[in-house]
């Protein structure tokens, strides 16, 4: 378990870093953008020759199969217009070279074509007058978001910038990051739990931390809209597609993380892949991306660079997710099947315009919490940036890339690097859950429900009539009280971060949860009647924010013997 001897901070605001934005790693690396393209493709093709002629042909082979069924059966807006013209071309180019006496002369040049048009697609381009366009008008986007919506908002930009500044709060080891930042290379992994995230993540780290830009990774689907599209093509988005499992994309996605890290690019990149659809903290990451940090560390190490690649693992909370309830059902459907019948309705216009008001008039804040930093071993680092183990003894990155002391690549001691990379991003993610008011009532009611329908499971849970159930307050406001000392003590046993919003009166708690609970759904996830009894109106969405405490793992805690019972419990 992480050490938390030296506390976080919070809430914390910083200048600029760099002030002039031409001098900012990710504006560097665009200038450059055409040189890094010639050997980003060269890096893939030089991996893929060394595989062998076979493995070339059978590469090229499967990726043209699966590239032809994808644009068949599930194209995208944001697709070239082309695709299924340039697979066709490159099919009977494959096609011609098996007639040649020399086919893989022939199959080289094919590869190099994919590899060139997959690393176009995947690389970012960064615009700083773009940049400082995109600022201004997302303090009036955040601000209209989170607060109120006031008509002279529009009057006093300038105000609304210090403003979002109180309702994004960030907190955890903000100055430990910007010290390492001039001399090393950061890649934040945050939990993913909306389309939100990004471009959160990015307006935050300049609205309060003071960094630079970061690249991103985005997936294609969100290029679909070209207003959207516009701006993040000049915004350091890299584009991922998922739908895209062939061999050399993969292998031209890995080598674009791997050699944009080693040349510096400070990089944001969601480890669990795709945003959470049941609403808890990722224990379950994808290692790919995740991989190419060790090998870009040991390329560092090659070159005898200085520099080390900062890890820092951030957790996302939000007190209403936009599409929680679509993220359930979709979870709720795929982890289900035939246990769970419920399906998604389509809203009319008055519900379309019930929403919009309640985004117009409600308010929010959004909170992120930065982990300690850590090196690609998952190895604390000091404010040195010497990287120290469970002892606190300092060990050095060589060693990890040596046999017998002689510095030797092997790929399967990488992949397991790769692994407890993982579980330690994995484990940082449970410590630096920020529990939030919201997310606690929410588990505690469904706790509530659970406990009033023992033979039911999740899936039937979910599906029971809304309006047969009301949570009373005193059992509520016991659990509540119980959850809240079981994390605090957590707190000063150093297991999680310290849950500041959740002290003091429990009454207070439960009030400023429900108040912010899901605040921009059309449902009420929460709410109190004249007679003090809780009631909700969509236990889908329930069920989602208090997956949000799953990951701490409370429940075997309760003492339900203790809880007082009214005669209204159901």
């Amino acid at each position: 378990m992480a050490s938390m001897q030296q506390k976080p901070e919070d809430y914390k605001v910083y200048d600029h870093l760099i002030g002039d934005i031409h001098l900012w790693p990710l504006s560097k690396f665009v200038i450059q953008r055409k040189a890094f393209l010639n050997k980003l493709n060269s890096d893939v093709f030089e991996q893929f020759k060394l595989q062998g002629v076979n493995e070339v042909d059978q590469a090229i082979a499967k990726t043209m199969h699966q590239e032809k069924q994808r644009v068949k059966t599930n194209p995208w807006k944001a697709d070239p217009p082309n695709e299924i013209q340039y697979y066709r071309k490159i099919q009977n180019e494959y096609n011609a070279n098996q007639l040649l006496a020399d086919k893989h002369k022939g199959n080289l040049e094919t590869l190099g074509r994919l590899i060139n048009r997959f690393s176009q697609e995947i690389i970012c381009h960064f615009n700083p007058k773009t940049f400082l366009l995109v600022r201004k008008w997302s303090d009036f986007i955040f601000h209209t978001l989170l607060y109120s919506f006031k008509w002279s908002d529009i009057f006093r930009i300038k105000k609304l910038r210090e403003e979002n500044r109180s309702a994004i709060r960030i907190n955890g080891y903000t100055s430990e990051l910007r010290n390492l930042f001039n001399d090393h290379i950061v890649v934040l992994v945050p939990t993913h739990s909306s389309n939100l995230d990004s471009i959160c993540i990015g307006y935050s780290i300049d609205l309060s931390l003071g960094l630079p830009a970061f690249s991103y990774g985005a997936g294609l689907n969100l290029f679909d809209s070209e207003f959207f599209a516009f701006f993040m093509n000049r915004l350091g988005a890299y584009k991922v597609d998922r739908r895209k499992k062939n061999p050399i994309y993969l292998q031209t996605l890995t080598a674009y993380s791997k050699l944009s890290v080693f040349e510096g690019v400070n990089t944001i990149f969601f480890p669990g892949g795709t945003r959470s659809r049941s609403g808890e903290v990722e224990s379950k990451l994808k290692l790919g991306l995740l991989g190419s940090l060790i090998q870009a560390q040991r390329m560092l190490l090659e070159a005898n660079s200085p520099q080390k690649i900062v890890v820092v693992p951030v957790v996302l909370t939000y007190e209403s997710v936009l599409e929680a309830r679509s993220l359930m059902l979709q979870h709720l459907s795929v982890s289900g099947q035939e246990r769970f019948t419920a399906r998604a309705k389509k809203p009319g216009f008055g519900a379309y315009y019930k929403f919009l008001f309640r985004v117009l008039k409600s308010q929010s804040q959004i909170y992120l919490t930065f982990g300690k930093p850590m090196d690609v071993f998952g190895n604390q680092l000091d404010d040195q940036a010497n990287s120290l183990d469970h002892k606190s003894h300092v060990v050095h990155l060589k060693d990890y890339f040596s046999t017998k002391g002689k510095f030797i690549k092997d790929d399967q001691r990488e992949m397991i690097y790769t692994r407890e990379l993982g579980e330690k991003i994995a484990e940082a993610y449970k410590i630096y859950n920020y529990v939030l008011p919201a997310h606690l009532v929410a588990y505690a009611a469904f706790l509530l429900l659970s406990k009033m329908n023992p033979q039911h499971d999740i899936y039937s849970l979910v599906q029971l009539p809304e309006e047969e159930y009301f949570f009373p307050e005193k059992s509520l406001a016991d659990i509540c009280a119980q959850l809240q000392l079981i994390l605090i003590q957590r707190s000063e046993e150093d297991k999680i971060i310290y849950p500041k919003e959740i002290e003091g009166n429990v009454s207070i708690l439960i009030a400023k949860g429900i108040k912010h609970l899901g605040v921009y759904h059309l449902k009420r996830i929460l709410a109190q009647d004249n007679y003090g009894r809780y009631y909700s109106e969509d236990f889908i969405g329930l069920l989602y924010y208090a997956n949000r405490l799953q990951n701490i793992e409370l429940q075997n805690e309760i003492d339900w013997s203790s809880v007082q019972w009214e005669s209204d419990r159901f």
